[in-house]
């Protein structure tokens, strides 16, 4: 029966129907989620490192914009999906949001809800620094920070971050993770959880070099390395004839023991003391602009 043959009531009918089609593939969801929070942890129940999974969810939501047709804008998709995805990650593991909120910003909040769900508990900083220490002093929390500036006036925050296979908080995610060509407010998400490949990815390395060496010389050390990177930001570290401090993006996924890194390391010699790589995030993904 075609849509105009219906009835407004027959019409309603099926709307009810799929509600609760829908309704019981949620609780469904929710089930399994919880058997696999007890597969990781049966005794204990899983802790967030173990619970959340960067990639493993944007693999997810990636794969379902590829078959999505329709008129459901895509970024409602991803919206319905994330509020999905963290009531499942808040059942298996208890966490709180450490948000960047100085000079009365409220744009990070409202990336944090849509990331982290609507019910995620909150706590506002005024200073990204206080984020990042929250971050470090429990395990279980999370942070939204804003994007570095390009050139930071001293230690950088981004600085304070954890090397991959260490403990404490390092970068997650790039939000929003879905981007529609619009100019929009942009963050990382921190946390204590290392870094997989989602299979198009970007990494994110902190470099001390002698404060000699360019911008120019660097970016082809790191090219002659195999690492397509973008330098996005600068600091110096404060002790006396100390080295400067890079944050690149590199694209892919660049694990600690790359032997890209190592590679780095030879070619540069004393122009480059130390390559690192601070976690990273899947590439969000850009729609396509309407016409």
């Amino acid at each position: 029966m075609s849509a105009d043959a219906k009835s407004l009531d027959d019409l309603r009918r099926e709307i009810d129907q799929i509600d609760d089609s829908l309704h019981d593939l949620l609780i469904r969801r929710a089930a399994v989620s919880l058997d696999i929070a007890k597969v990781k942890q049966p005794a204990n129940g899983a802790a967030l490192a173990s619970a959340m999974r960067p990639a493993r969810e944007a693999a997810i939501l990636r794969r379902l914009l590829a078959r999505h047709k329709g008129e459901l804008p895509p970024g409602v998709v991803v919206g319905i999906w994330r509020q999905i995805i963290a009531a499942s990650l808040r059942a298996q593991a208890k966490y709180e949001i450490h948000v960047f909120g100085g000079n009365g910003q409220t744009a990070f909040l409202d990336l944090a809800h849509t990331y982290f769900g609507s019910a995620a508990p909150l706590r506002l900083h005024s200073r990204v620094s206080q984020v990042v220490n929250a971050c470090a002093e429990e395990p279980n929390s999370l942070g939204i920070v804003p994007m570095p500036e390009l050139e930071e006036p001293g230690a950088a925050w981004w600085s304070k971050l954890a090397v991959s296979g260490q403990v404490g908080p390092r970068v997650i995610a790039k939000l929003p993770f879905i981007v529609n060509g619009e100019e929009a407010v942009s963050a990382y998400a921190i946390g204590a959880i290392e870094q997989e490949a989602s299979g198009d990815d970007t990494t994110l390395l902190v470099l001390e070099i002698a404060s000699g060496l360019s911008r120019t010389k660097l970016r082809s050390l790191l090219k002659e390395a195999g690492l397509d990177a973008n330098i996005v930001a600068a600091g110096r570290i404060s002790e006396k004839n100390a080295p400067d401090e890079i944050l690149a993006e590199v694209k892919g996924f660049i694990p600690k023991d790359d032997p890209r890194l190592k590679r780095l390391a030879e070619a540069a010699g004393d122009a480059v003391y130390r390559a690192d790589p601070i976690g990273g995030f899947a590439n969000p993904v850009v729609l396509a602009a309407r016409r």
